[in-house]
């Protein structure tokens, strides 16, 4: 539960990317304008002030239309709400369509007048049916909504159309819009494609932007992700808020552009001002982590907080995250940690769902519920989370929060495992080699074990390498004899066990082969597994053995004096201290170092090691190495001799009688 905060990576990213795509979420939340009315037409939208004013004076209904939208908008004019009022409403009161649609805009939006979607509707009807584009395209907005009008998106589609191929390039663009979603209308991305196209060549930005999701995903044209990062780009400087967000999005994961975190990073800061939560909890990522940002984990949270308010539920999982590792502050909460994970899987956070699963089942931050936990685990699986079905096929197993139940464990381990889930493979390979919640099938077991190893579980071939060494030991001890079969089977299992890397079962199997046991005598290869689980004491001491005494094998004293020291340095074995001793006296494997030789039997001595109490003594005797003390070798000599060291109890007789010795 408690491993290290993670980034989001690339991958995951994507992920996201295409979940806020697809579902329009990657708008909501941000801080919108005024949306755009535009003008009546190309005429219009050229024609001088000066013009417009004379046409204006002279009563000219469409010209009092076109001046009230530019002081709307301040297009050449100081913006004014009551002007805009004033001029939409004279030319509306004549019953001019375009007069009545910029009036029923300025009611839409509440912009120098009380809000009132009704009366906007009835003025966009009327200026529809006098065949007024924006008459037209806002009614299809309001029919989209239900603002003043009961939602009807069949004929908001329509109506669009009727705009769209009169030119109006809003309504190119709710056409465009309405077919790539499929909203009142069949989806159909190659005709959403055209509209969009012809949209945006009108400068229309909303319709850049979702022109370049279709190029990002080969949606009614052809996949080029550098055409779509070029839209997004052109979108963005037009300030189009999702834009900036994808903007960002590919240039952190490096997708249809060179990754570049710092810009990225510029981007999401660009959307999060603007209110977008998913920029913003990006932007944490990136304070978090330091990605194109100076690393402070204090600003990731205060994103992260921000985002959250704004209703992201990843935002709110990084929080719970962040509370549990002690990240931006100064320790671990993890009571926090659990209010944040709670949020956000009340808001639908698989993930967070499991996190507050382990919660309850381990008493972390809330007291210990297995029951609870369960069911929190169930919630994630019911969401399509395959790591839940492994956690809650644990509580089936061992009865945690819940009757035990092995066969049903199972099946929640193959549903994991079907899905290609690491963790999974590893749990229901485990079953079948066992035996767990059915028949045992080891070939396949095994097999699966392996098969989750590779995709990244390395405890799974843990658990087969367990299962191999103890199926070899239970064959080794269950055979009778020395031409009993199952000798055979116990060195198949050590050696499939060591060649996963089990140092008992290289060590096993090495044994094996040196005495013949279950197989041919083949004292080279043994050396070889001795080799492999040469971490174990056992397994350098017989080395040193083989190659000092040549058995088997050509005599190497110099090797035989490397597991030695290797088994002395790593153990503090006294037998393997008492041979490098040994051998650095007599010079074997070295150049002979009676000193450093003496101090090696010293520390074998004093543990009880008899030859080494006997070698010594003799040491002591000679003044071989150390200052030559009758007393000090008499002293070991019989530490020696005392549990029946034969040639120690002989020299010291020789002492006591006075005779020579050599």
């Amino acid at each position: 539960m408690n491993r290290s905060l993670i980034p989001l990576p690339a991958g995951a990213l994507l992920g996201l990317l295409r979940e806020a795509l697809d579902s329009s979420l990657i708008e909501r939340g941000a801080t919108q304008g005024l949306a755009l009315f535009g003008h009546a037409g190309s005429f219009w939208s050229g024609l001088p002030l000066i013009e417009l004013r004379r046409m204006v004076e002279a009563g000219n209904r469409n010209a009092q239309a076109e001046l009230a939208w530019r002081h709307a908008a301040g297009e050449g004019v100081v913006k004014s709400s009551a002007a805009a009022v004033r001029w939409a409403t004279a030319s509306a009161e004549h019953a001019c369509p375009a007069g009545e649609a910029v009036l029923g805009w300025l009611l839409y939006q509440g912009f120098g007048l009380p809000r009132d979607y009704s009366e906007a509707v009835r003025l966009f009807e009327s200026a529809a049916q006098q065949g007024d584009t924006r008459g037209v395209t806002w009614l299809a907005l309001c029919l989209l909504r239900a603002h003043g009008v009961a939602a009807d998106t069949q004929r908001a589609a329509a109506l669009f159309e009727q705009a769209a191929q009169m030119g109006a390039g809003l309504a190119q663009y709710w056409r465009g819009r309405v077919l790539y979603f499929g909203i009142g209308v069949e989806q159909n991305f190659s005709a959403a494609a055209h509209w969009l196209q012809l949209s945006a060549a009108q400068g229309q930005a909303e319709a850049r932007d979702l022109l370049a999701r279709c190029h990002f995903f080969g949606r009614g044209v052809k996949q080029d992700r550098a055409a779509a990062i070029l839209c997004w780009r052109e979108a963005a400087a037009d300030g189009v808020v999702s834009s900036s967000f994808c903007l960002g999005m590919c240039l952190y994961a490096g997708e249809g552009v060179p990754a570049d975190a710092a810009e990225a990073a510029i981007h999401f800061r660009v959307a999060a001002r603007k209110g977008l939560a998913g920029a913003m909890f990006l932007l944490g990522q990136c304070h978090t982590f330091g990605f194109g940002v100076t690393r402070d984990p204090q600003a990731g949270m205060a994103w992260y907080r921000r985002a959250a308010e704004k209703g992201s539920r990843d935002a709110e999982f990084e929080l719970g995250e962040c509370h549990a590792q002690g990240v931006g502050m100064a320790g671990r909460d993890f009571p926090e940690a659990v209010r944040w994970w709670r949020a956000a899987a009340r808001h639908g956070h698989a993930r967070a769902k499991i996190k507050l699963a382990h919660a309850y089942r381990w008493g972390d931050g809330v007291a210990e519920n297995k029951a609870l936990a369960v069911s929190w685990y169930r919630r994630a699986s019911e969401q399509g989370d395959i790591a839940a079905r492994v956690w809650l096929g644990e509580c089936c197993e061992h009865g945690e929060g819940m009757r035990a139940d092995a066969a049903l464990a199972l099946t929640h381990y193959r549903a994991a495992a079907d899905a290609g889930d690491a963790h999974g493979l590893a749990e229901y390979g485990r079953c079948l080699l066992l035996g767990v919640g059915g028949e045992e099938q080891p070939a396949r077991g095994e097999a699966l074990l392996r098969k989750a190893a590779e995709a990244g579980w390395p405890q799974a071939m843990k658990e087969l390498e367990r299962y191999l060494f103890a199926r070899g030991e239970a064959f080794l001890r269950a055979a009778t004899s020395a031409d009993d079969e199952r000798l055979t089977d116990a060195v198949s299992c050590f050696r499939r066990a060591a060649e996963t890397g089990h140092r008992r079962a290289a060590f096993m199997l090495a044994e094996c082969l040196r005495h013949g046991t279950g197989a041919a005598v083949d004292v080279p290869q043994a050396v070889v597994w001795y080799r492999k689980a040469a971490a174990l004491l056992d397994a350098k001491i017989l080395l040193g053995d083989l190659f000092y005494f040549g058995y088997g094998i050509p005599r190497n004293p110099r090797e035989a004096l490397h597991w030695y020291e290797q088994a002395a340095l790593a153990h503090e074995d006294p037998y393997a201290m008492y041979s490098l001793g040994y051998c650095l006296m007599q010079g074997q494997g070295a150049p002979r170092d009676a000193r450093a030789a003496t101090l090696w039997l010293r520390r074998a001595a004093l543990q009880g090691e008899t030859d080494a109490q006997y070698e010594l003594g003799l040491a002591y005797f000679r003044g071989d190495g150390v200052k030559r003390s009758l007393r000090l070798a008499a002293k070991w000599l019989r530490a020696a001799a005392g549990p029946g060291h034969k040639a120690a109890r002989d020299f010291l007789e020789r002492m006591e009688r006075g005779s020579g010795v050599n």
